[in-house]
C-alpha cells in the first residue's frame, strides 16, 4: 500500500512537466504563434508576463512566462529558456 501512494505521487508529479513546443516570436521576444501538432495558432494577446530567475549558484534557471490567448480560444502559458533559448509549455 506504501509504495502504491509514492507512485501515485510521482506520477501526479509527472503530469506538470514543461513540454517543449515551437514558438513563431518577434526580435524582441514576444510570442506571434505556438505551432501544436503541425498546426500554427496565432497569439491573440499576450495577458500576462513574468520572469523567474533562480539558482544562479548552481544550475541557472532564467525563464521568461507568457500567458498568451491563442486564435482558436485557448490560453496557454508558455515560457522562454533565457540559457538555451528554447520554448517550452506550461500546464497548470
Amino acid at each position: 500500500m506504501r509504495g502504491q501512494k509514492k507512485q501515485e505521487v510521482s506520477a501526479l508529479r509527472m503530469l506538470n512537466q514543461p513540454k517543449p513546443t515551437d514558438v513563431e516570436s518577434s526580435n524582441e521576444g514576444m510570442p506571434r504563434a505556438v505551432l501544436r501538432r503541425k498546426q500554427r495558432l496565432r497569439v491573440e494577446a499576450v495577458l500576462d508576463v513574468w520572469r523567474i530567475d533562480d539558482e544562479w549558484w548552481r544550475d541557472e534557471i532564467s525563464r521568461r512566462y507568457f500567458q498568451v490567448a491563442l486564435e482558436n480560444g485557448s490560453v496557454r502559458t508558455i515560457y522562454q529558456d533565457l540559457v538555451s533559448g528554447a520554448w517550452y509549455e506550461q500546464r497548470y
